[in-house]
């Protein structure tokens, strides 16, 4: 059985937000293992442009991916394909029940993900056509994969 990983960039600040998404992937841990890698947001002191940094981030998700394969990798950006709850749980059954690769949803830091990331995505999928701050998206991303567990397995969660 292949494992689930969340992949962010920098670290969840908002205390509502550290709670939830740990109460998440501990329900997700009974479907099967599943953890999340912070990978370090760079400091915007001016040193570096946007794009470098964005290119040092993305090396950060890179290295992880690298790490896992063979994974596959969907990717979380506003201009992603939007999926239903049922659909999304129809994409999380192919890829944790039937497909041996690794799953990794990635979640870019605040100037978002880099071209590279998005070249090695195998989906990108989107939350909404909203902006959200990015702790209240890795909550909502944990909530659904948590939804799309308990949808799988028939459980009235989902109602």
């Amino acid at each position: 059985m292949s494992s689930l990983s969340f992949c962010w960039v920098g670290k969840l600040k908002a205390a509502y937000a550290v709670e939830g998404v740990a109460d998440y992937i501990s329900r997700i841990e009974r479907y099967r293992g599943c953890r999340a890698v912070v990978v370090p947001e760079e400091r915007h002191d001016g040193r570096y442009s946007m794009s470098h940094r964005l290119e040092r981030e993305g090396r950060g998700v890179l290295s992880y991916i690298r790490q896992i394969e063979p994974a596959w990798v969907a990717v979380l950006d506003a201009g992603g394909k939007p999926m239903t709850s049922r659909q999304f749980a129809r994409l999380i059954r192919r890829q944790c029940f039937e497909d041996t690769r690794s799953v990794v949803f990635v979640v870019g830091g605040p100037d978002g993900l880099s071209s590279t990331v998005r070249q090695r995505a195998d989906r990108v999928v989107s939350l909404s056509q909203m902006t959200f701050p990015h702790d209240i998206a890795r909550l909502l991303l944990t909530e659904q994969v948590y939804r799309a567990m308990t949808i799988i397995r028939g459980h009235p969660y989902d109602r």
